[in-house]
């Protein structure tokens, strides 16, 4: 997480708390929808073992070509040619990062514009509790409190009950649920 976002948010909440709602923090209504994604979007197509081994052949190649062309040393250029494979064999096998954790089925919050027409993305969305999911339910209005927009410090008002943003809010990807859909 952004730690710059968590530090301004706390201060939105705690601001929104002991405050309450006044004339410099921005209230509206507007229409959000629950669902189940990921809340840094779609994870980025990582390229195949044989395209990144090929890239790095292709690299190799490239390197040793313009070295032998321009009269380098043969010995650094079959030097650099063997290291070329042995990348190219670790890259072919090596299997995806195992730190990187997209969790693809986590509640999220989208909302949309305040006058959304139907097939509209979603202004920003953001990660909720399981909890939050389903007390909001599928759909609905409710008060947007701060400024819905990626990056920015939102709570969410149904009735007398508030939802934070518990992650930095995004703005609309592909695969989010459009305004009106089913």
């Amino acid at each position: 997480m952004d730690l710059r976002w968590e530090d301004r948010q706390r201060a939105f909440q705690a601001r929104v708390l002991t405050e309450g709602v006044g004339d410099d923090i921005a209230i509206g209504v507007r229409p959000y929808r629950t669902f189940l994604g990921a809340s840094s979007g779609a994870a980025p197509t990582a390229g195949s073992r044989l395209e990144r081994a090929m890239i790095v052949v292709i690299a190799g190649t490239a390197i040793c070509s313009t070295l032998l062309l321009i009269g380098g040393p043969k010995t650094i250029a079959a030097l650099i040619a063997g290291i070329t494979g042995g990348l190219a064999v670790f890259a072919g096998l090596a299997g995806p990062d195992p730190r990187v954790r997209n969790v693809l089925h986590e509640p999220l919050l989208a909302i949309y514009a305040d006058r959304a027409r139907p097939g509209a993305g979603p202004v920003c969305v953001t990660a909720i509790t399981d909890d939050e999911h389903a007390r909001l339910g599928p759909e609905g209005f409710g008060n947007i409190v701060g400024s819905p927009r990626p990056g920015g410090t939102i709570g969410l008002f149904i009735d007398d009950y508030l939802v934070w943003a518990r992650t930095p809010p995004r703005g609309s990807r592909k695969g989010d649920p459009a305004f009106g859909d089913t």
